[in-house]
């Protein structure tokens, strides 16, 4: 989202049409399709005009920066008639340092990032007809209470993910005393990780009241044995489980803070940093956790 954030922006500046081409692990639009504007990619654009590929991701940006801050004419860097571009990171921060962006584009000097993300995201995506049916039958199978309380919990390299980057270790004594503290009649509880392990803990101290999405545990831009496509699912049913709690907890990343910033309720939000686990906003998110969606440097 980051990444389509700043190419959507890209695309305005430059008045090119703006299109999403994800495949791998599998096609997109079989997961979310158009809510409000149509943007799936079709091969047959290409007929009899020029084309080029950039990858800006990590440090590959560096060139690029001083194009969107409007040091230079953005429309020198694409060149082509389509220009496909890869790029996992938010810009924003460079596309307000450009001398009439609140011209060009209004919104991105008067909403703050939460907002920004929350209108770019349901204005582009809903759930397709098939992801529906999985979030239904997850609703109909493991929900059995009225309110849910989640935590995402992001580790980073263990048994599940070896070739993630390790981050700091919670200490999961802190979760569980907030989970003992809720009223067991009225929540399910619901644990999104990157590891078997707290998983496992979580459905082993509340056998009665965990409940878990379908499928193994996989970093869809990682090698991995498991099965590409059924990780993929997961992970939507976790962030769509996530954007539907009554309680989220968050850590330190991108996948969290994306599901606080389009939640349905902006009550019940919580950040864990070490041994605080305390209230925070979708407004305040973004500094409490700086860096896990901005450009490297910013």
């Amino acid at each position: 989202m980051s990444g389509i954030l700043s190419t959507f922006t890209i695309s305005l500046l430059t008045k090119r049409r703006f299109l999403i081409n994800i495949n791998s692990p599998c096609p997109l639009h079989d997961y979310l399709i158009p809510a409000h504007f149509e943007w799936r990619y079709n091969s047959s654009i290409l007929t009899n005009r020029t084309s080029s590929y950039q990858d800006l991701t990590l440090d590959r940006s560096a060139k690029i920066r001083s194009y969107l801050s409007g040091i230079s004419n953005i429309n020198k860097y694409f060149k082509r008639d389509v220009n496909f571009v890869r790029v996992n990171w938010d810009f924003t921060e460079e596309f307000r340092k450009r001398p009439h962006i609140g011209c060009e584009i209004p919104w991105i000097t008067k909403l703050q990032y939460a907002d920004m993300y929350k209108q770019l995201y349901n204005f582009l995506f809903k759930p397709s007809p098939f992801l529906v049916r999985a979030l239904n039958d997850f609703d109909r199978t493991q929900r059995t209470r009225h309110k849910i309380a989640c935590a995402h919990v992001r580790f980073g390299g263990n048994i599940n993910m070896p070739f993630d980057y390790k981050r700091v270790k919670l200490p999961l004594g802190m979760l569980w005393n907030y989970f003992d503290n809720l009223d067991k009649e009225e929540y399910d509880f619901f644990v999104a990780s990157d590891t078997n392990g707290v998983k496992h803990l979580a459905k082993q101290r509340y056998p009665g009241n965990m409940i878990d999405t379908p499928g193994q545990i996989t970093h869809i831009d990682q090698p991995s044995l498991n099965n590409q496509r059924e990780g993929f699912m997961k992970q939507l049913l976790d962030f769509y489980t996530l954007v539907r709690c009554d309680i989220l907890i968050i850590t330190s990343s991108g996948f969290g803070m994306l599901a606080a910033y389009i939640r349905e309720v902006d009550t019940g939000l919580y950040c864990w940093i070490g041994r605080d686990i305390r209230p925070c906003s979708r407004y305040t998110i973004h500094n409490t956790f700086p860096g896990e969606m901005l450009a490297p440097g910013s």
